[in-house]
């Protein structure tokens, strides 16, 4: 189901690449997002956040044609997604204004303006109706003290929304992204005098703003809740403000090509970074991942040829659960959490970052490798305990 959700964004991709960027310029947007490693990431999983993404773009696309029904749908499904998907509602609502301002002047000091605002209100009370419910039944809204995620939602101080900034801007420069930021600043430096933005450029950059204010402040005034899927709007509309500056504008087009080169590259090679052990980084946002799950095989091939049984081994998310839920198997054991008590053996891997520096450090120290498995900067370790540690 998530393929079929993929293929949807690339469609609205293309759509929306025609409208505002033009025929060829879409190939290239096309392109960039084949490597993107954000996208390309989750959509190699079963993630919500594709979902979202791909009714959001519906939402952009009704809103851009005057689509009022496929905008009412578009916003019942992201109501109904999450919390995030009602924001992204706002976001369609802000961006809808903008777009009336920019492109008819009369419909905005008019009284039609009023039933642009009307395909949102299914969406609002749908969204206001279900976290009304779920207060009155639960007594809480997004999260409890005592829930799983609680820590990701712990309101930070000054100094954690700074610290915040500088990860947000780690994020925006992650896995190959600094290339675009770097030659998207030479454009900007080197021909910005020659550009002539339309209502459609000028819709994009408002659209990125939009997408900033409410998106944003949540992520930065809470303790974890900046991972890189969480920025999928945002990065999606910097590529189509990068693509629109460099092709659509009056930057030659031989030097267009070259500079769109040095960002494809870029970006391409983002989905093989790898930081080291002790740096977390957001593995479900680049096709890094993939090279996991053959690993995954061997190494859960070599445990059962040595008959060691899976419960004592400890290890961390997401190999702590019952090995079925993964597989999709009849198996009904699993690995145990190595955050809740000591084992013979633990199974790490780089991919997991629920390993404290400590625990990383306990490993070299009082574990022996007994089997380890690598690829693509992936690996997959199995430690067993040394005598008298």
């Amino acid at each position: 189901m998530i393929m079929v959700f993929s293929i949807g964004i690339v469609f609205l991709l293309h759509h929306l690449g025609r409208f505002f960027l033009g025929e060829k310029a879409t190939v290239f947007l096309l392109l960039l997002t084949t490597v993107d490693p954000f996208i390309a990431g989750q959509s190699t999983l079963v993630s919500p956040d594709v979902l979202v993404l791909f009714f959001w773009l519906l939402g952009l696309w009704a809103v851009v044609k005057n689509k009022n029904y496929l905008l009412i749908f578009a916003g019942l499904c992201l109501a109904c997604m999450s919390m995030r998907g009602m924001m992204l509602v706002v976001v369609l609502f802000l961006f809808n204004l903008v777009w009336i301002y920019l492109n008819d002047r009369m419909e905005w000091k008019s009284t039609a303006l009023v039933k642009r605002v009307l395909p949102y209100v299914p969406a609002g009370l749908l969204g206001l109706a279900f976290l009304a419910g779920h207060y009155e039944h639960t007594g809480w809204i997004g999260y409890h003290e005592d829930s799983s995620w609680a820590p990701a939602f712990e309101k930070v101080d000054f100094k954690g929304f700074v610290k915040n900034v500088a990860v947000l801007g780690w994020r925006m420069l992650d896995f190959g992204r600094v290339f675009l930021w770097l030659v998207l600043g030479f454009v900007v430096l080197r021909w910005r005098r020659s550009w002539q933005l339309d209502a459609k450029g000028k819709a994009l950059i408002a659209l990125l703003l939009i997408c900033s204010v409410i998106l944003l402040p949540s992520l930065l005034m809470h303790a974890h809740l900046l991972a890189h899927r969480y920025l999928l709007p945002l990065i999606l509309v910097l590529n189509f403000i990068f693509i629109y500056l460099i092709f659509s504008q009056k930057t030659p087009y031989s030097a267009s090509r070259y500079l769109f080169a040095i960002v494809f590259i870029g970006m391409f090679t983002g989905n093989f970074w790898v930081y080291p052990r002790k740096i977390s980084q957001g593995w479900d946002s680049t096709l890094g991942h993939l090279s996991y799950f053959p690993l995954r095989r061997e190494m859960i091939q070599f445990i059962d040829q040595q008959a060691i049984p899976l419960e004592t081994i400890g290890t961390a998310f997401p190999e702590n659960v019952i090995i079925r839920y993964l597989d999709l198997s009849d198996r009904a054991d699993g690995f145990g959490s190595q955050a809740e008590g000591a084992f013979e053996y633990v199974l790490y891997s780089n991919v997991m970052n629920d390993f404290s520096d400590e625990s990383i450090d306990a490993l070299d120290s009082n574990f022996k490798i007994v089997k380890r498995f690598d690829r693509l900067g992936v690996c997959l370790i199995l430690y067993k305990k040394k005598p008298g540690k």
